[in-house]
């Protein structure tokens, strides 16, 4: 699998990309409770899904396997694409949260989870909004799991606990499902809820590590362009 731009600059180089379609680890019945343990870090996501934790050893090693990584992919509008990334690179793991504008050109890093981690990637109406996007292989509830973990938004709507729940609930969790969405909504893993705004008529994180920053490392057109594909900038409010 080949996603432009992507591992560019690696050092040594790869001699054929690691990167690897994750579509039949999505399939697998336990993939839920472990994506939402490794990525969402919500401790409670494997008694949620009545799964003992040792159970998800085996699909956990797929994860991280350091000869594959696996790769989350979903459609957004246009031919745009969201991969999330198990980077599995020795000494410098993480997930990534990368958006492929579909033309060729080199792909966008939205967040990198990690030690030195970078985001959050979305405001909260954006994973809303994305999660509906036409998809023939993902429900809704699919969508905004994998979205979720690289959200942070300090107007987020109290509803939003409710909306994850549903989804996870969708998905197989049997208890447990509002501890496991405030889990993920809440985590400071990474990044503490932050705003987001409308400057020069684009959104973008306040947070003082996004990379979706006003004059930051993304261009002015890299930043309308993933703002207008996850979601019309006319219609981005916080209610």
């Amino acid at each position: 699998m080949i996603i432009p731009g992507y591992l560019d600059g690696c050092e040594p180089p790869f001699p054929r990309s690691p990167l690897v379609d994750g579509s039949d680890v999505m399939s697998h019945a336990l993939f839920w409770p472990a994506f939402l343990a490794v990525v969402g870090g919500s401790a409670a996501a494997p008694d949620a899904f009545d799964v003992d934790p040792a159970d998800l050893e085996q699909i956990v090693d797929v994860f991280l396997d350091p000869r594959r990584w696996p790769v989350f992919s979903l459609p957004l509008s246009g031919r745009c694409r969201l991969h999330v990334v198990m980077r599995n690179f020795e000494d410098d793991s993480g997930v990534d949260y990368v958006f492929d504008p579909g033309t060729g050109d080199a792909s966008i890093t939205l967040a990198a989870m990690e030690g030195h981690f970078r985001g959050p990637a979305f405001a909260w109406p954006e994973v809303v909004a994305a999660a509906h996007q036409a998809d023939p292989d993902h429900t809704p509830a699919e969508r905004l799991l994998l979205l979720v973990p690289a959200c942070a938004d300090s107007n987020r709507p109290r509803k939003a606990v409710d909306l994850v729940a549903e989804a996870l609930a969708t998905l197989g969790a049997r208890s447990d499902v509002r501890r496991v969405s405030e889990e993920l909504l809440n985590s400071r893993r990474y990044w503490t809820p932050c705003r987001w705004a409308d400057l020069d008529d684009v959104l973008v994180s306040l947070g003082p590590h996004a990379y979706r920053r006003h004059a930051g490392e993304l261009s002015p057109e890299q930043l309308r362009l993933v703002a207008a594909t996850l979601q019309p900038p006319k219609h981005v409010v916080h209610r």
